[in-house]
């Protein structure tokens, strides 16, 4: 914010006088005007939600009371990702050759949708893997070279489902982390080939929803993950000098979403690292996808700079990573205040409300905020109170949102 304007005039001649106060008005307006727009954007900026395992599956938790809780951090958005192998019957996912007709089984989404737009809240679907058996190379349900072919049908008939009730896609989960999509040495060619089919097949059914291209893990690490900002320079097909190397087709988002976590470190701790991207040096991203819009390799579909969206954060809970309470607090509430700063950012969200239970296969993960019988971590209470001081910068809850009925399947 631009600092204010002194209302101590030197005494001078009337018309001296009346220039003065006239230049004053003017500069008074340009400072409210410029706090106006950086209010605007601050305000813009969702605060967003996934526990796939409460809002979605309900394995260990109840739907409602997620929800309400939900409500309580000012979450206007839900992300959840829609697993292509495990939205089709076990034997379909599992056969080798592709079924003559896929059932896909978009229910649990469908009941989530309808259950958070009576809260005002809002659906991000993240398409992608596991990638069924008759779509792999290996033709095994994974992320071995999946078709890109195959994976615009499943865009396509996902994009077709949700028209008019999912305003928000991206295209899969973290495509530069080994497990996620492989081999890693041709994860960049693989993920581009599936964002173009993805992208085009859901503009196809649903020219309004929103596209987000990324979703990348924050940092390289030896054979199990690509530099994420090196990873989109080969995904775009530009060298380190962001000069081309080869004829790509030139690629259109809604946005680039990005996961900047950093469990061990502060959140403004400088991560080091040209290519890496965590909370303290998200400028390393934005300054790349500035680049390749200039490059004219990636551009956004509005304006000129594209738009941010932190579609996972969060500090663990439990195990070996999970910091002292104190410091989760003081780290978490650091992270949120620098996604607010950002004018880049649209949206920052906290990964897992409910810790997974004790011998869940989940638990390796664990960076909720609340445990299963409803205890509240420090790390709930600091979010909620960081929500609260800063509500009025934050998009603002609304009430229940009128969506079209699910069609059948």
């Amino acid at each position: 914010m631009r600092a204010p304007v002194s209302d101590r005039l030197t005494p001078a001649r009337p018309f001296k006088l009346a220039a003065a106060a006239g230049l004053l008005t003017l500069a008074v307006m340009a400072a409210l005007l410029g706090a106006a727009r950086d209010a605007r954007a601050a305000r813009g900026m969702e605060v967003a939600l996934q526990d796939d395992a409460a809002f979605v599956s309900q394995s260990y938790f109840d739907r409602m009371r997620a929800l309400a809780l939900a409500r309580s951090l000012g979450v206007t958005r839900l992300r959840v990702n829609a697993n292509w192998a495990f939205l089709m019957p076990h034997d379909q996912a599992y056969s080798p050759t592709k079924p003559a007709t896929v059932a896909y089984t978009f229910n649990q989404i469908d009941s989530a949708i309808d259950a958070a737009a009576a809260y005002g809240i809002r659906v991000h679907l993240s398409l992608t893997g596991p990638a069924p058996a008759w779509a792999t190379s290996d033709h095994r349900v994974g992320p071995v070279r999946p078709s890109a072919t195959e994976f615009a049908q499943f865009a396509a008939a996902a994009a077709r489902h949700f028209r008019g009730r999912v305003d928000r896609y991206s295209i899969w989960n973290e495509p530069n982390w080994r497990t996620w999509l492989g081999p890693l040495n041709s994860s960049p060619a693989l993920y581009r080939a599936l964002y173009l089919a993805g992208y085009r097949a859901i503009k196809a059914q649903d020219g309004r929803a929103q596209v987000l291209i990324g979703e990348t893990a924050p940092y390289a690490q030896r054979g199990r993950a690509i530099a994420p900002i090196k990873f989109l320079r080969a995904v775009t097909c530009v060298n380190a000098r962001y000069r081309r190397v080869r004829r790509c087709s030139r690629l259109r988002a809604d946005g680039y979403a990005h996961h900047p976590y950093d469990f061990t470190h502060s959140a403004r701790f400088r991560f080091p690292g040209r290519d890496n991207a965590t909370m303290a040096t998200l400028s390393n991203l934005t300054g790349a996808l500035d680049r390749l819009s200039r490059a004219g390799v990636l551009r956004p579909t509005r304006g000129r700079r594209m738009p941010v969206y932190l579609t996972e954060y969060g500090y663990f809970a439990s195990g070996s990573r999970h910091l002292p309470w104190r410091r989760a607090v003081t780290y978490l509430k650091q992270g949120w205040d620098l996604a607010l700063r950002n004018s880049r950012v649209r949206s920052q969200l906290q990964y897992l409300l409910v810790s997974p239970p004790p011998g869940s296969p989940y638990r390796f993960f664990d960076l909720g905020l609340i445990s299963v019988n409803g205890s509240r971590h420090p790390t709930y209470n600091a979010l909620r109170s960081w929500y609260r001081k800063n509500r009025r910068k934050v998009k603002r809850l609304g009430g229940r949102i009128a969506l079209p009925v699910a069609p059948p399947f």
